[in-house]
């Protein structure tokens, strides 16, 4: 082929007996087609660079969307927590103090940061789930010093304390002169001056195991609390009670008087444990 080849282009309209001639070199056309084919690569690559960079930008917004809705969920999760380690907080209060009261020590059991503690300088990373695990390990906790203080509180319920009657000690536990004749005898129990009618209350939560005459005791009532712990009310004008009868501690279990090996109007206290008298006066405090 000659390098002055070329194409003829020649145009004649329907409507004219003239006609146009256009002449294209084969260099221009091989330029233009070879122009052609640069352009539309580029333009191919042009539009896959947009469509990936659109498919980025849409994945890019998701993942705000999905983040900003992990982020929700994540500060109400860590509201919920603070609310209930504040919760937790003021129930170990209450507790600490409700054992204080109890003479129960529970600092040990780590229940949370004092004051003193609370101002001293600290820091790291918020671990929710961590955070969660150490709620759960305090709930535990407060539940086992819930039920230990339950028990404790039914302990003291039903351990006498005070005396019942607000009288002087007559007679004290031990041996003591026989105020009926000659030589010494075993006081089981302590003698508190009463005034004839007054009334005589329960030193303990407890039931009723014995109401009735008994012998030097007169007319006497038995409480039992558990624990091998009994208590005797002895010399009772009246008794105020049944068998089987559960009574609080302050409440009337009978009258004061001097039935029975009595001297005269007062109330025979007692206490055993286990069946063995002890002295009264060991929880006359609490």
């Amino acid at each position: 082929m000659r390098r002055d080849a070329f194409y003829t282009l020649i145009i004649a309209p329907a409507t004219s007996s003239r006609f146009y001639k256009i002449v294209i070199p084969h260099k221009h056309l091989y330029g233009a087609l070879l122009g052609s084919v640069i352009l539309l690569g580029l333009l191919s690559t042009a539009g896959v660079w947009i469509v990936r960079r659109a498919v980025m930008l849409v994945r890019y917004a998701r993942i705000e969307r999905e983040n900003e809705v992990l982020k929700r969920e994540y500060l109400t999760q860590l509201n919920a927590l603070r609310s209930r380690l504040a919760s937790l907080e003021a129930e170990a209060h209450q507790v600490r103090q409700a054992a204080r009261e109890m003479g129960i020590e529970v600092e040990d059991a780590d229940l949370g940061p004092t004051s003193s503690e609370a101002a001293r300088g600290k820091g790291g990373p918020r671990e929710p789930q961590f955070f969660a695990e150490e709620i759960a390990r305090v709930e535990a906790t407060l539940k086992t010093l819930r039920a230990h203080l339950e028990r404790e509180r039914e302990r003291h319920r039903r351990t006498p304390r005070g005396w019942p009657v607000e009288g002087s000690l007559n007679a004290r536990f031990g041996i003591r002169r026989n105020p009926f004749g000659e030589g010494y005898e075993f006081h089981t129990g302590v003698d508190l001056e009463a005034r004839y009618g007054e009334p005589v209350r329960a030193t303990a939560d407890g039931t009723v195991v014995f109401a009735a005459y008994w012998g030097g005791y007169g007319n006497l009532v038995i409480l039992d609390h558990g624990h091998g712990l009994t208590t005797f009310y002895g010399h009772l004008s009246r008794i105020s009670v049944r068998v089987g009868q559960a009574v609080k501690r302050g409440q009337i279990v009978g009258r004061a008087g001097s039935t029975g090996r009595s001297t005269g109007p007062h109330v025979h206290y007692e206490v055993r444990v286990n069946d063995r008298p002890v002295d009264p006066r060991r929880f006359s405090a609490g």
